[in-house]
């Protein structure tokens, strides 16, 4: 069987790389620079050739130094991260989620909580919509996809509904009895290409609704999420596109209303997804049952 190098000196080597001095080295492992030093010319003994060039200044990687460095960082990054996966205990469930749907989100993880405080859920926001469990360090995410993909579990959660929303006291000045009164406003952007916007008034377009042609809709600043453009809208800063899930209890308490009542149903999804190779653990089913259970209270 082949001899693998002594991994507590390639590990002391990386140290040492990173901060090219042996005592700095030594004073980050808590250990002594003579102790350091032995282990990387007992690494330089295995190799057969020098990893550092000593200067009185200090130290630079030799060109054998240069070419294992960065296989050594990558090889210890991805145990420390599968070591993580298996170390996790198994009562956390680590779990991403994009911000646009926390104000939707939260409420459901606090009754769930309260419900089993046992299983501790380990939040992690993102502006992202998508999930690579092949390296990220998640349990489950929900996401927003027009299908979950493949090698998942999913549960679908919503469906994306669009319709404008804005303050009511932005109608009080500039009312908005038809489509045509959009273009004497401010359009919020959720994505930075309108697209949102654009889907909404072409749907318009569609029904004979010649007012979405006087509505530009590129006009109005960009935000990189939903609930930025949404937030934007509750400070009375212009009329926003969202989705109805997302903003129905601020339509119920008045602090946002709909104009129109038209919707436009896109055809993407929010799912709650875990990966297929850990379908079998306990805290992943008992979540999944849950909110199927409860994703529409």
């Amino acid at each position: 069987m082949r001899r693998l190098p002594p991994l507590n000196a390639l590990q002391i080597f990386e140290t040492v790389a990173r901060h090219r001095s042996f005592t700095r080295a030594a004073d980050h492992l808590c250990l002594t620079q003579g102790a350091v030093s032995r282990q990387i010319i007992a690494l330089e003994d295995y190799y057969k050739f020098p990893l550092f060039k000593r200067h009185a200044k200090g130290l630079t990687l030799t060109a054998e130094g240069e070419m294992l460095l960065p296989a050594v960082k990558e090889s210890f990054a991805r145990i420390e991260e599968i070591s993580l996966r298996l170390t996790r205990q198994r009562t956390d469930l680590a779990l991403k989620v994009p911000t646009c749907v926390m104000r939707w989100m939260l409420p459901k993880i606090m009754r769930f909580q309260a419900e089993y405080p046992d299983l501790h859920v380990q939040i992690t926001t993102t502006w992202q919509h998508a999930v690579d469990f092949q390296s990220e360090p998640f349990d489950a995410a929900i996401i927003y996809a027009s299908s979950p993909g493949a090698d998942v579990q999913a549960v679908p959660l919503f469906e994306e509904r669009l319709t404008p929303v804005c303050a009511p006291e932005l109608l009080k000045d500039k009312p908005l009895a038809q489509v045509a009164d959009l273009a004497r406003h401010t359009l919020l952007h959720p994505t930075r290409d309108h697209r949102d916007w654009k889907m909404w008034l072409a749907k318009i377009a569609e029904a004979d609704d010649a007012n979405a042609q006087v509505v530009d809709a590129e006009h109005g600043p960009s935000f990189d999420t939903l609930d930025m453009a949404t937030n934007a809208a509750l400070q009375g800063f212009g009329v926003a596109i969202s989705d109805l899930a997302l903003i129905d209890e601020d339509v119920a308490a008045r602090r946002l209303v709909r104009p129109f009542e038209m919707v436009l149903k896109t055809g993407w999804r929010y799912y709650f997804v875990y990966p297929d190779s850990v379908a079998h653990q306990q805290k992943l089913n008992l979540f999944r049952d849950w909110i199927a259970a409860h994703w529409e209270e």
